[in-house]
């Protein structure tokens, strides 16, 4: 079947070796247009696509970006990057969970409205069209405000019938799954992204055991922030669960970017962009080709078979895309 991607329809026996979770930019719209430095188009582009085909050097074949309009997605410079580097990416829509003032009114209804345009017409004014959802609850939690936007995204689902993919942390991946499920949503159509950050093995269990899927999406974050789950601990988690049935329930991924204009953790910088752009990309481990250089030995280390690997990259991507229904 046909999805919606950058570029146009793509097949779904198609997308080959697919991230679920990641990001081509992060940049603030409005300071970009405060800060002439903030971002340099011309040179992202260029960082980005470079950045990019180091990831298709190891089969890469469709980059799922996550990138809501608050954080400052960019169809129009995704486009670019995505033809450039002759890379299949497909776009969502969705709200971030951050408290936005211009939110703060607006009724479930027309937030939903919102999302089911970026998907059946166009994002940003353009023909290109979202085929994936992001909800998103962070440390304010499940609150009143979070609740509308995730029945927002649920609303939308139903009606045009494309996956969601969370964002959560902590416990609250099972909270939006018990949420998603009061609101009807066919649990086959969501990721739960993120708990790969723990290694709770009967926390993740009870979450793939409601018929969703497991967001494996943040190898490699660790060597950008040490505290989080270490790559051993994360590999360990993935074979348990493969050995214990859950293979079919997992996707893996980055959750990284080619920009991000915010480092938590430092202060004082200035240009986000002038400090990405001298980034060394040959000792710069996080990016996307990160999984296929340091994960996938592990695994096969751990007893992983390529038809194994192949199920979490290939086939349960196309399965998810595949479920587009609306119900």
């Amino acid at each position: 079947m046909k999805i919606n991607s950058l570029t146009g329809p793509i097949d779904t026996r198609d997308l080959g070796y697919t991230l679920m979770h990641e990001h081509i930019l992060i940049a603030n719209h409005t300071m970009r247009k405060v800060c002439p430095d903030w971002l340099n188009r011309q040179q992202f582009v260029e960082y980005a696509v470079k950045y990019i085909k180091r990831a298709k050097a190891h089969g890469v074949k469709t980059i799922v970006d996550m990138t809501t309009f608050q954080l400052g997605r960019d169809v129009d410079i995704m486009k670019e990057v995505a033809e450039k580097a002759e890379i299949q990416v497909i776009a969502c829509t969705g709200f971030h969970w951050f408290e936005e003032l211009c939110l703060m009114d607006k009724s479930v209804d027309y937030m939903a409205e919102i999302l089911i345009n970026d998907i059946e017409k166009g994002m940003e004014g353009t023909d290109i069209k979202a085929s994936v959802i992001k909800a998103c609850t962070d440390k304010f939690g499940i609150n009143e405000y979070n609740s509308r936007l995730l029945k927002a995204s649920a609303i939308a689902q139903k009606a045009t019938g494309v996956p969601i993919s969370t964002h959560a942390c902590g416990s609250l991946g099972y909270d939006q799954t018990l949420f998603f499920e009061q609101e009807g949503i066919d649990m086959h159509k969501l990721i739960i992204g993120h708990v790969g950050d723990t290694d709770d093995l009967d926390f993740l269990k009870k979450i793939a055991r409601k018929g969703c899927y497991l967001g494996l999406d943040r190898f490699g974050v660790d060597t950008r922030h040490p505290e989080m789950l270490s790559l051993e601990k994360r590999i360990n988690t993935t074979l348990s669960l493969c050995e214990d049935g859950f293979i079919k329930s997992l996707v893996l991924s980055h959750d990284a970017s080619c920009l991000i204009d915010y480092w938590e953790g430092q202060s004082n910088l200035r240009s986000p962009w002038e400090l990405t752009y001298k980034t060394n990309l040959d000792e710069f481990k996080f990016q996307f080709d990160y999984i296929s250089r340091f994960v996938l030995p592990e695994l096969k280390n751990g007893g992983m078979t390529d038809d194994q690997i192949n199920e979490m990259l290939i086939e349960t991507p196309r399965r998810i895309f595949e479920s587009y229904k609306k119900q």
